[in-house]
C-alpha cells in the first residue's frame, strides 16, 4: 500500500534524524571533569552532558583551524538533528490537544533557523560557534499551557482558534524571554550562585524533571490520575513506556551506545511496535486509534504556520488569563533566562575563552525577539550541541549558518513531516521518562551526595513546594529562604569575628 511504501522510504531517514543531541538528552554518564564551579551536580542534563562529551575539546592544547569540509559536515549534522527535536516538541505540545503536528514542527524549525542565524551573527564567541538550539526545559510549561487553552476554548470553538492561541502563547513566552534576557544583560549575572544557590537550582531542575516525567502520560493520551492508570487499557501503554525509559536511563549511566544510544532506542522501539503490528495484522490507522503510534501528520508548506497565526483567531482572554500567564512566565524564566546564563557560564571554560556574558545575553535577546517576530519556538545556547558541533569540525560562523540552512530545507521538503506519524508513542514517552529520571537523579541523589544532607533537604523542600503549588512559588520561597539563610550566616560570622 501507499502507507507501507512511504514507511519504507522514510524509515532509513529516522536513523539520520534521531539524536540525543537534538533532544538535548544525556546519552552517557558524566565523568567528573573540570568545571568552573566547585559543585555542579545540580546542573540540567543539557549542561551535564556537555561536560561529559566536551571534555576532550576542553583538554585539547590547540584547536585546529576551521575547514570548509568540516563546517559542511558539522552544519549538516546539526541541521538534521533539529528536525528531530522539532518533531519531539510537536509531539509533546501539540499532539495531546489534537493540534496539527506539521504546524508544530514548522514552529520549532523556524525558531531554530532564525535564532541561530541572529546569534551566529552577533555572538562574541571565538569563530561564532554558539548553537542556539530548541529548548527542552520550556516543554512542560507550554504543554500545560496548551491543555489550559484547550479547556478554556472548548470543543465548540471555530477552526484554528486553539492552534492560533497556542502559537500566540509560545510567541508571548519568547517575547518575555527576550525582555528578561535584555534586562539580565544589564545585571550582575556573573555571580548567579549568590541569587540562586546550588540547592535552589537543583530543586528547580528536579521540578522540571518531574514535569518532564509526567509528560510521558500526556504523550500516551493518558491522565496522571491513579484511577485512570490502573485499567488494563492504560497499563499496556504506560508500563512498557516506563520500563523502556528506565532501561534507557540505566544504559545511559553505563555509557552503552554513546551518542548513538537515542537513535538505537528509537529504531529498536519502532521495529518492535511495527513488527508486532505486522505480525498481528493490525493496520496503521487501528494502531494509531489504540494509542500505539503518533497521530497522522500531513506535511504542509511553511506558509501554513503564518496563516495559522491570524490575530483574529487568538483568544486573547484565554492567553492573558492568570493560569495561562503563569505557565508562560515560568517557560520564559526556567527555560531561556536561567539556562542561557548557566550554559554560558560553563561554555567559556569549555572552549578556553573568557566570554562577555552581557554581550551574549544581548545576542540571545535579539535572536529570541527575532524568532518571536516570525512565529518561532524558544531556542538558546545548547552546550552539548555546541560541543559536538565543534568536535566534528564546526569551528566557524559558516558552520552555524549552514546548520540553519539545512534545517530550513526541511521547511521546504515538508512531506518528510509524515515520518512523525509512524513513530511509536512508546518511544517518545520513554524518552520523557528517561529525561525526567535523569533530571531527578542528578539533582536529588547526586547533588545530595556532593553537597551533603542539609543541601539535599533544601533541594527536596524546593521540589516539594514546586510540585505542591507551582515553580514560581518554589522559586520565590527558595530565594527568600536562601537569602535569609545567607543573612543569618553572615550575622553569625560577624559575631564570631567580634569575639
Amino acid at each position: 500500500s501507499r502507507a507501507k511504501s512511504s514507511m519504507r522510504l522514510l524509515l532509513p531517514l529516522l536513523f539520520l534524524s534521531s539524536s540525543a543531541h537534538a533532544l538535548q538528552l544525556s546519552a552517557i554518564s558524566s565523568p567528573r571533569v573540570a568545571a568552573p564551579r566547585a559543585c555542579t551536580p545540580w546542573l540540567s542534563s543539557r549542561a551535564r552532558l556537555s561536560r561529559a562529551r566536551a571534555a576532550p575539546v576542553a583538554q585539547a592544547t590547540a584547536e585546529p583551524a576551521p575547514t570548509r569540509m568540516g563546517s559542511v559536515v558539522a552544519g549538516t549534522y546539526t541541521g538534521v538533528m533539529q528536525f528531530t527535536f522539532a518533531a519531539a516538541c510537536a509531539s509533546i505540545i501539540f499532539a495531546p490537544v489534537g493540534l496539527p503536528l506539521a504546524i508544530g514542527i514548522q514552529h520549532g524549525l523556524v525558531g531554530f533557523v532564525v535564532t541561530q542565524a541572529v546569534v551566529a551573527r552577533t555572538t562574541s564567541v571565538r569563530g561564532g560557534v554558539a548553537l542556539a538550539v530548541p529548548s527542552f526545559e520550556v516543554l512542560p510549561f507550554l504543554a500545560r499551557f496548551a491543555v489550559i487553552a484547550a479547556g478554556a476554548v472548548g470543543a465548540g470553538a471555530g477552526p484554528g482558534v486553539l492552534l492560533a492561541t497556542v502559537l500566540a502563547g509560545s510567541i508571548v513566552a519568547n517575547l518575555l524571554a527576550a525582555a528578561l534576557l535584555a534586562l539580565a544583560s544589564e545585571a550582575p549575572v556573573d555571580n548567579i550562585d549568590r541569587l540562586l544557590p546550588p540547592p535552589l537550582q537543583a530543586g528547580l531542575f528536579a521540578a522540571i524533571g518531574w514535569s518532564l516525567y509526567l509528560l510521558s502520560f500526556d504523550v500516551l493520551g493518558l491522565g496522571a490520575g491513579a484511577g485512570a492508570l490502573l485499567t488494563l487499557q492504560s497499563a499496556r501503554l504506560w508500563v512498557p513506556a516506563n520500563l523502556f525509559g528506565l532501561g534507557l536511563w540505566r544504559a545511559s549511566r553505563k555509557g552503552v551506545g554513546g551518542p548513538l544510544l537515542i537513535p538505537i532506542f528509537i529504531l529498536a522501539v519502532s521495529a518492535l511496535v511495527h513488527g508486532l503490528r505486522l505480525a498481528t495484522g493490525c493496520p496503521v490507522p487501528d494502531a494509531r486509534a489504540a494509542g500505539w503510534l503518533m497521530a497522522e501528520v500531513v506535511g504542509e508548506p511553511a506558509s501554513a504556520l503564518w496563516r495559522s497565526l491570524s490575530p483574529s483567531l487568538v483568544r486573547w482572554d484565554v492567553l492573558f488569563s492568570a493560569a495561562a500567564l503563569k505557565q508562560l512566565v515560568c517557560a520564559a524564566l526556567f527555560g531561556p533566562l536561567v539556562n542561557t546564563v548557566l550554559n554560558y557560564v560553563l561554555y567559556g571554560p569549555l572552549i578556553r575563552q573568557k566570554l562577555d556574558l552581557k554581550t551574549e545575553l544581548r545576542s540571545h535577546a535579539l535572536g529570541t525577539a527575532a524568532a518571536a517576530a516570525v512565529g518561532g519556538y524558544s531556542s538558546y545556547l545548547g552546550l552539548s550541541d555546541s560541543a559536538i558541533h565543534r568536535k566534528i569540525g564546526g569551528l566557524d560562523r559558516f558552520s552555524c549558518y549552514f546548520a540553519a540552512a539545512v534545517s530550513a530545507l526541511f521547511l521546504c521538503a515538508y512531506p518528510l513531516c509524515g515520518l512523525v506519524g509512524y513513530l511509536p508513542t512508546l518511544a517518545i514517552a520513554g524518552i520523557c521518562v528517561y529525561v525526567g529520571c535523569d533530571f531527578l537523579y542528578d539533582n536529588l541523589v547526586e547533588a545530595t551526595r556532593a553537597n551533603g544532607a542539609r543541601a539535599g533537604l533544601a533541594t527536596a523542600t524546593v521540589l516539594a513546594v514546586c510540585v505542591w503549588k507551582d515553580m514560581l512559588h518554589g522559586l520565590l520561597l527558595g530565594i527568600a529562604g536562601a537569602q535569609a539563610c545567607g543573612w543569618w550566616q553572615r550575622r553569625q560570622q560577624r559575631r564570631a569575628d567580634k569575639e
